[in-house]
Protein backbone atom coordinates (compact mmCIF):
# COMPACT_ATOMS: atom_id res chain seq x y z
CA UNK A 1 0.00 0.00 0.00
CA UNK A 2 1.64 3.22 -1.22
CA UNK A 3 1.13 6.37 0.73
CA UNK A 4 -1.85 9.02 -0.64
CA UNK A 5 -1.51 12.29 0.29
CA UNK A 6 -4.92 14.85 1.31
CA UNK A 7 -4.95 18.13 2.53
CA UNK A 8 -6.13 19.57 5.25
CA UNK A 9 -6.12 23.64 5.93
CA UNK A 10 -3.36 23.93 3.64
CA UNK A 11 -1.47 21.25 5.08
CA UNK A 12 -0.46 18.01 3.42
CA UNK A 13 -1.10 15.04 5.34
CA UNK A 14 0.10 11.37 4.15
CA UNK A 15 -2.90 9.24 4.43
CA UNK A 16 -3.38 5.20 4.29
CA UNK A 17 -0.46 3.92 5.97
CA UNK A 18 -0.97 1.60 8.32
CA UNK A 19 1.41 0.86 11.35
CA UNK A 20 2.29 -2.75 9.28
CA UNK A 21 3.48 -0.42 6.54
CA UNK A 22 5.36 2.17 8.66
CA UNK A 23 7.21 -0.65 10.41
CA UNK A 24 7.78 -2.66 7.57
CA UNK A 25 9.49 0.96 5.23
CA UNK A 26 11.26 2.25 9.00
CA UNK A 27 12.88 -1.69 8.94
CA UNK A 28 14.19 -1.04 5.05
CA UNK A 29 15.40 2.61 6.51
CA UNK A 30 13.36 5.21 5.48
CA UNK A 31 13.20 7.83 8.12
CA UNK A 32 11.10 10.18 6.52
CA UNK A 33 6.99 10.37 7.80
CA UNK A 34 6.65 14.10 7.81
CA UNK A 35 2.95 14.82 8.89
CA UNK A 36 1.56 11.22 8.30
CA UNK A 37 -2.11 10.91 9.92
CA UNK A 38 -1.58 8.04 12.68
CA UNK A 39 -4.47 9.37 14.52
CA UNK A 40 -5.30 6.78 17.69
CA UNK A 41 -3.24 4.06 16.30
CA UNK A 42 -1.41 1.58 18.83
CA UNK A 43 2.72 2.10 18.57
CA UNK A 44 3.43 0.39 21.74
CA UNK A 45 7.10 -0.37 22.06
CA UNK A 46 8.03 0.34 18.71
CA UNK A 47 11.13 2.08 17.73
CA UNK A 48 11.01 4.95 15.59
CA UNK A 49 14.73 6.35 16.80
CA UNK A 50 15.79 9.17 14.33
CA UNK A 51 12.17 9.00 12.46
CA UNK A 52 10.57 12.49 11.53
CA UNK A 53 7.28 12.69 11.86
CA UNK A 54 7.06 16.80 12.01
CA UNK A 55 4.16 17.86 11.69
CA UNK A 56 2.25 14.23 12.08
CA UNK A 57 -1.22 13.79 13.94
CA UNK A 58 -0.52 11.32 16.76
CA UNK A 59 -3.71 12.20 18.92
CA UNK A 60 -4.83 9.72 20.90
CA UNK A 61 -1.99 7.11 19.68
CA UNK A 62 -0.73 4.81 22.10
CA UNK A 63 3.21 5.15 21.90
CA UNK A 64 4.02 3.74 25.10
CA UNK A 65 7.56 2.05 25.70
CA UNK A 66 8.52 2.97 22.44
CA UNK A 67 12.09 3.81 21.67
CA UNK A 68 11.61 7.61 20.34
CA UNK A 69 15.19 8.48 20.78
CA UNK A 70 16.40 11.18 18.71
CA UNK A 71 12.86 11.79 16.73
CA UNK A 72 11.88 14.60 15.14
CA UNK A 73 7.96 15.23 16.69
CA UNK A 74 8.09 19.56 15.42
CA UNK A 75 5.20 20.88 15.33
CA UNK A 76 2.98 17.59 15.71
CA UNK A 77 0.08 16.85 17.76
CA UNK A 78 -0.10 14.69 20.33
CA UNK A 79 -3.08 15.67 22.08
CA UNK A 80 -4.47 13.11 24.68
CA UNK A 81 -0.91 10.55 23.54
CA UNK A 82 0.08 7.72 25.80
CA UNK A 83 3.78 8.01 25.80
CA UNK A 84 4.25 6.32 29.46
CA UNK A 85 7.80 5.11 29.67
CA UNK A 86 8.82 6.06 26.39
CA UNK A 87 12.59 7.37 25.53
CA UNK A 88 12.51 10.71 23.83
CA UNK A 89 15.99 11.16 24.85
CA UNK A 90 17.19 14.06 22.26
CA UNK A 91 13.98 14.10 20.53
CA UNK A 92 12.88 17.32 18.90
CA UNK A 93 9.07 18.77 19.94
CA UNK A 94 9.74 22.49 18.94
CA UNK A 95 5.94 23.35 18.50
CA UNK A 96 4.78 20.72 19.47
CA UNK A 97 1.08 19.93 21.23
CA UNK A 98 1.09 17.76 23.79
CA UNK A 99 -1.89 18.39 25.58
CA UNK A 100 -2.94 15.78 27.83
CA UNK A 101 -0.74 13.49 26.59
CA UNK A 102 0.62 10.74 29.39
CA UNK A 103 4.44 11.08 29.96
CA UNK A 104 4.81 9.39 32.98
CA UNK A 105 8.07 7.92 33.28
CA UNK A 106 9.45 8.65 30.27
CA UNK A 107 12.90 9.59 29.47
CA UNK A 108 13.16 13.26 28.18
CA UNK A 109 16.67 13.67 28.99
CA UNK A 110 18.40 16.62 26.35
CA UNK A 111 14.41 16.69 24.75
CA UNK A 112 14.32 20.23 23.14
CA UNK A 113 10.42 21.28 24.09
CA UNK A 114 10.57 24.72 23.23
CA UNK A 115 6.80 26.68 22.92
CA UNK A 116 5.21 23.08 23.06
CA UNK A 117 1.97 22.96 24.66
CA UNK A 118 2.21 20.17 27.73
CA UNK A 119 -0.80 21.96 29.42
CA UNK A 120 -2.40 18.97 31.47
CA UNK A 121 -0.09 16.50 30.34
CA UNK A 122 1.20 14.11 33.13
CA UNK A 123 4.64 14.55 33.56
CA UNK A 124 5.08 12.60 36.86
CA UNK A 125 8.39 10.98 37.13
CA UNK A 126 9.73 11.79 34.28
CA UNK A 127 13.42 12.16 33.73
CA UNK A 128 13.67 16.30 32.00
CA UNK A 129 17.61 16.54 32.82
CA UNK A 130 19.13 19.03 30.34
CA UNK A 131 15.88 19.33 28.65
CA UNK A 132 15.06 22.51 26.45
CA UNK A 133 11.24 23.66 27.96
CA UNK A 134 12.10 27.41 27.15
CA UNK A 135 8.63 29.11 26.12
CA UNK A 136 6.79 26.31 26.23
CA UNK A 137 3.38 25.99 28.52
CA UNK A 138 3.23 23.34 31.23
CA UNK A 139 0.06 24.81 32.82
CA UNK A 140 -1.88 21.95 34.93
CA UNK A 141 0.96 19.86 34.05
CA UNK A 142 1.48 16.60 36.68
CA UNK A 143 4.97 17.40 37.78
CA UNK A 144 5.62 14.43 41.28
CA UNK A 145 8.90 13.71 41.47
CA UNK A 146 10.17 14.62 38.12
CA UNK A 147 13.77 15.41 37.25
CA UNK A 148 14.41 18.68 35.71
CA UNK A 149 18.51 18.74 36.73
CA UNK A 150 19.98 21.57 34.41
CA UNK A 151 16.64 21.87 32.57
CA UNK A 152 16.03 25.11 31.30
CA UNK A 153 12.13 26.51 31.80
CA UNK A 154 13.41 29.84 31.23
CA UNK A 155 9.84 31.85 29.96
CA UNK A 156 7.74 28.73 30.07
CA UNK A 157 4.37 29.23 31.94
CA UNK A 158 4.48 27.06 34.52
CA UNK A 159 2.87 27.59 38.17
CA UNK A 160 5.53 25.74 40.86
CA UNK A 161 3.92 27.35 44.11
CA UNK A 162 1.85 24.64 44.52
CA UNK A 163 4.68 21.97 43.37
CA UNK A 164 6.10 20.08 46.31
CA UNK A 165 9.27 21.36 45.26
CA UNK A 166 10.44 18.70 48.06
CA UNK A 167 9.45 16.30 45.10
CA UNK A 168 11.70 17.74 41.88
CA UNK A 169 14.91 17.45 41.65
CA UNK A 170 15.84 21.56 39.86
CA UNK A 171 19.72 21.50 40.40
CA UNK A 172 21.29 23.63 37.65
CA UNK A 173 17.45 24.30 36.76
CA UNK A 174 16.97 27.21 34.86
CA UNK A 175 14.08 28.79 36.36
CA UNK A 176 11.17 30.47 34.26
CA UNK A 177 12.74 34.11 35.17
CA UNK A 178 16.15 33.22 34.33
CA UNK A 179 17.63 32.29 37.48
CA UNK A 180 19.47 29.35 38.36
CA UNK A 181 18.38 27.58 40.80
CA UNK A 182 20.97 25.68 43.31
Amino acid sequence: MSANFFSFKGRAYQDDMDVAELVSRYARGERNFHEINLNGVSLWKINLSEADLSGADLIGADLSQANLRGINLNSANLTGANLQGANLIDAKLILTTLRGANLERAELSKANFTKADLSWANLNEANLSAANLGEANLNGTKLSLVILRGANLKQAKVDLRNADIADLNLAWTIMPDGTIHK
